[in-house]
């Protein structure tokens, strides 16, 4: 026991150190200085505020909060309705309107064009086939309607290692090595058209207009537990960046529009 607790120690000793020296690289990277999160947040709420009117907007995969909630205008009858696969995990949700549970990979509960934004966080990749959700948003979106999805790169290195792995390997990795992901992250992963050419292309073929798709390079947070790691890591995004490889891209953010009729 006394070994093992030693072992554990030095573990996190080595971690803590290396963490430390992470931060500090982190600090002159410049694919890290934006957070793709934080853009999300803002995207949403230029589009409902500047754009929209008496909107619905569907926050899928909505959980137990609402990311966007907080800095919408709230003003007349915007209504946000989260839809979510977990019963124990919707009503929890004190953020917005309305709960649905439902698994959107099946269909979405909503009537042909009636709603004004469909939108997510993490979700996509979760979903086993994504022509068919995309589908079901261009049928239940209303003309000019938005789609909003934040997602993770298939090819994105931290994706492949994800995919690689035995998913209980995979979530114990991550929760090991981030602890703050623990109820976040380690959920199985499919990543089925999670990268810009194919989601691109997908989104035009269902009567959608792109509208913007902004690029996060930046995932050495992964590797924060060693530093030699981390400054590869860093090193390559910097280069793939620099190429314009953007299906090799750690996150994406894709706004698109559906056509008028």
């Amino acid at each position: 026991m006394g070994l093992r607790s030693g072992i554990i120690r030095a573990a996190n000793a080595f971690i803590a150190v290396n963490r430390g020296a992470c931060r500090r690289l982190e600090a002159f990277l410049p694919q890290a200085k934006t957070s793709i999160f934080d853009q999300y947040i803002g995207v949403v709420a230029d589009i409902v505020n500047g754009k929209l009117r008496n909107p619905i907007i569907v926050d899928v995969g909505g959980g137990r909060q609402c990311p966007f909630a907080h800095v919408l205008n709230r003003v007349g009858n915007t209504t946000i309705l989260a839809v979510d696969i977990s019963e124990d995990e919707i009503k929890q949700n004190n953020d917005v309107t309305g709960t649905s549970v439902a698994d959107i990979a099946v269909g979405l509960p909503f009537a042909s064009r009636t709603v004004d934004l469909i939108t997510s966080r993490s979700v996509l990749e979760h979903i086993e086939d994504v022509s068919h959700f995309v589908m079901d948003a261009s049928d239940v979106l209303k003309a000019d309607g938005y789609w909003v999805h934040l997602f993770p790169s298939r090819f994105a290195p931290f994706a492949l290692i994800n995919q690689s792995l035995p998913k209980s390997a995979s979530r114990a990795l991550v929760h090991f090595f981030v602890p703050e992901s623990k109820g976040i992250c380690g959920f199985p992963a499919v990543y089925n058209r999670c990268y810009y050419s194919a989601i691109r292309n997908l989104l035009l073929k269902n009567g959608f207009e792109l509208v913007d798709v902004k690029l996060s390079y930046y995932q050495s947070a992964y590797y924060a537990f060693c530093f030699p790691l981390f400054a590869l890591s860093a090193a390559y995004e910097m280069l793939i960046k620099l190429l314009g490889l953007r299906n090799l891209a750690a996150y994406l953010l894709v706004v698109a529009r559906r056509a008028k009729a």
